[in-house]
């Protein structure tokens, strides 16, 4: 008895239990199938012609061609994606990338924007910079510059004074920041108060720490006021004002027989002058 009930304990515990028929799993099969519907439908989508970017807009660009504009947009759009899918469509439009790309290629272009219109047309909006001056590395290589002292873009020769001419510091990639904020304060400083005394600056050349020399035009001869920059200007000009309103300086300033050199205003509570 004992040892029929323990073989057949042993027998029990060993029968493997029988395996059931597989399963399809319908879910995972459906999930596939939509998902490479989707995609199918998307690639479809950016594929289809309607879908292309035809159209730029250019808004904003005054002095830059629009048309340069619209070339270049043209030209970043060329090619494919992925082998396949194509950089026209309005859905793949990198703007940021457009807007980084169209600053570093027109420098004058003080801020971008790019913007989907409709399915076929980008609208790419800009503002320039305005030139108020030229920055000079020399006398023959000139760069516009703005009311903050940025360089954006090459300017050409000027044989008259249409732009007061700025000498300071070395060429670097455009747009860069070629005066400071203290030296154009003084520059707008002395062409607001200097045209009361009927000198018109045209050159403002910062030669060292202690020395600003503003070129200007009398009796048809170029002359210089010196300057300190590290003085306060308006102490200066309060000098200048003063002395071109008293005797011998007076008089001679306007003697339109006299040929001025320089008046120098580097000194406190002196006016030094030179005619030729």
């Amino acid at each position: 008895m004992y040892e029929k009930s323990y073989h057949t304990a042993v027998l029990k515990t060993e029968k493997k239990p029988e395996k059931k028929p597989g399963r399809i799993n319908w879910k995972l099969i459906l999930g596939l199938f939509l998902g490479a519907v989707l995609i199918a439908g998307f690639i479809i989508l950016i594929k289809l012609p309607q879908w292309q970017v035809q159209h730029i807009e250019v808004v904003g660009a005054h002095v830059a061609d629009p048309g340069d504009v619209t070339e270049f947009v043209n030209g970043e759009l060329q090619g494919r994606k992925l082998f396949f899918l194509p950089k026209t469509s309005i859905i793949l439009v990198p703007e940021h990338h457009l807007e980084k790309e169209l600053k570093a290629h027109f420098s004058r272009f003080q801020t971008v924007g790019v913007s989907r219109k409709n399915f076929s047309t980008l609208i790419v909006t800009v503002s320039e910079y305005q030139g108020v001056s030229l920055w000079c590395s020399d006398i023959e290589n000139c760069f516009f510059m703005d009311q903050n002292g940025i360089a954006f873009a090459p300017a050409p020769f000027f044989s008259g004074s249409a732009y007061p001419k700025v000498f300071v510091g070395a060429v670097q990639a455009l747009p860069f920041q070629a005066v400071s904020m203290e030296q154009e304060k003084m520059i707008d400083l002395l062409r607001e108060k200097l045209p009361a005394l009927l000198i018109v600056p045209t050159e403002f050349h910062f030669v060292s720490d202690h020395q600003v020399e503003v070129v200007f035009n009398h009796n048809g001869h170029q002359a210089s006021l010196l300057f300190d920059p590290t003085t306060d200007t308006q102490e200066a000009l309060n000098a200048l004002f003063s002395g071109l309103r008293t005797n011998p300086l007076a008089t001679k300033f306007h003697d339109s027989s006299k040929i001025l050199d320089y008046i120098d205003l580097r000194f406190s509570n002196r006016v030094v002058y030179r005619f030729e």
